[in-house]
């Protein structure tokens, strides 16, 4: 078991422990402390993959330094080749071995074939998103977009940095090169960092948690009614939501405890107007590294349409999410809506001037493929979604209410409301035309508040069993 930020062994035990042997570190030293601290968290689930962790860290940083001493050499492309060909054999194997073997196997079974086996591979918790930052890294580099570090510890230490390392943002070492170099510590970040932090754990443990029995209803139904699946995908999408931008606003928070500044990884994503517009909002480091590192190279190097790259683009932003043809389809779903906003001319921006109609007939379209990633698996996808389609019957609340408690629903309401307002108080810091959002000013009548919600959460945490977050999975 991982020391997860949602446990009290986390907040009470080794936060405090860091951040006071990060303090009293020589300034010089403090991406020493922030590496064993790293590893320490890594290694408390598996020493074993701490590992794995530490070659893809020496593969890495090898082969930017040989990138950058070829630079001028035809040699150099080849570098890139095999550093990013060793990233994606580790990603791949690791990943996606069962999922292959799975599907080879079925495909021999159909044509009277015997099946061969492999034996369940354990994957490595937050592979995906410390594999990314690696090939950003070498990709940068060969574009000239960075320099190489020659510190090993700086690299390590941002590889490894633990507030991002199990489940995002996703990040560059050209945007955080200068504050692992130096960065400025000030009680007002540091408190600013800790609201952020704790209104995150409130998110997660106080609203995803709650509601979170409303999803396993919904997975556990048979055949789940109209009504029964319309309420269980909705609320499945905000226990989700609340799930990982609360794990994002805890990273983001402790990054700023030791002085650092992450960039955000959600803005308001249920208050989109389309399907790319939604794209553009939700999980937002992983958007722009597809953007940059996939998408752009298809279409400008191979010379793809825009239609095409951008639906390749999101199949495989699908498939990396997980190894199933769900999360496959999901993402295809996803990617053939774009082409289709694109060619009828029903894009919208950030900065679109909001319409209740069109946000809610984008979020029609994403909650009806929505079980295709909540379910992991087409047959528990499809049964819930032929629910959305009527094809059970009208359904009703009265089996959910007898599965979940008053207090459940209660949250429901709450998270409804909750994810409502906050896009509404938060639209013009978004828009640019405010610099803080209602989740940055902590103050005044907030200040009471958000330690009540700490408390709250702290007790339901207490009396709850262990609940990792959702995209640890990934």
């Amino acid at each position: 078991m991982t020391v997860v930020f949602s446990s009290n062994l986390f907040v009470f035990l080794f936060l405090p422990l860091f951040l006071a042997a990060y303090y009293i570190t020589p300034t010089r030293w403090r991406n020493w402390t922030i590496l064993l601290g790293s590893y320490l968290f890594y290694a408390w689930w598996r020493p074993d993959f701490l590992l794995l962790f530490v070659a893809i860290t020496l593969w890495n940083y090898a082969f930017a330094l040989l990138i950058q001493k070829y630079r001028d050499h035809p040699r150099c492309f080849y570098w890139l080749l095999l550093g990013v060909t060793g990233d994606l054999a580790a990603l791949g194997y690791f990943k996606y071995a069962n999922f292959g073997v799975e599907s080879i196997s079925t495909l021999m079974l159909s044509v009277g074939l015997n099946p061969f086996f492999l034996e369940t591979i354990i994957l490595p918790l937050g592979i995906s998103f410390y594999t990314f930052q690696a090939l950003a890294y070498l990709v940068d580099v060969y574009r000239g977009d960075a320099k190489p570090t020659r510190s090993f510890i700086n690299f390590a230490a941002f590889i490894s940095f633990f507030p991002q390392l199990i489940a995002g943002p996703i990040l560059r070492y050209r945007n955080l090169e200068r504050q692992f170099e130096k960065r400025t510590h000030s009680m007002a970040l540091f408190s600013l960092g800790a609201s952020r932090f704790l209104l995150g754990f409130i998110k997660k443990v106080l609203i995803a948690d709650s509601i979170a029995p409303v999803a396993t209803y919904l997975m556990a139904a048979p055949d789940p009614g109209f009504v029964d699946s319309v309420f269980g995908v909705v609320i499945s999408s905000l226990q989700l939501y609340f799930d990982f931008s609360g794990y994002s606003d805890m990273a983001i928070g402790l990054g700023m405890m030791m002085g650092f500044k992450f960039q955000e990884n959600f803005n308001q994503p249920y208050t989109c107007q389309s399907v790319t517009e939604f794209w553009r909002r939700w999980h937002i480091t992983l958007t722009q590294w597809l953007r940059d590192y996939l998408y752009r190279p298809l279409k400008r190097s191979l010379g793809w349409s825009v239609a095409v790259a951008t639906f390749t683009t999101l199949t495989l932003a699908g498939l990396w999410h997980g190894a199933d043809l769900s999360f496959v389809l999901w993402g295809a779903s996803l990617g053939g809506m774009m082409v289709l906003e694109r060619w009828i001319g029903t894009v919208t921006t950030l900065s679109t001037p909001y319409s209740l109609w069109k946000n809610y007939r984008t979020m029609a379209f994403l909650w009806f493929i929505w079980p295709l990633f909540l379910a992991g698996n087409i047959d528990d996808a499809w049964r819930i979604m032929s629910g959305l389609l009527g094809m059970n019957g009208w359904g009703s609340l009265h089996n959910l209410s007898l599965w979940v408690s008053p207090m459940t629903l209660f949250f429901c309401v709450v998270a409804m409301f909750w994810e409502r307002a906050s896009a509404y108080y938060n639209k013009r810091f978004y828009l640019g035309i405010d610099k803080s959002n209602v989740y940055q000013d902590v103050s005044g009548w907030r200040v009471p508040i958000l330690w009540c919600g700490f408390a709250l959460a702290v007790t339901r945490l207490s009396a709850e069993s262990f609940s990792p977050f959702l995209y640890f999975q990934f």
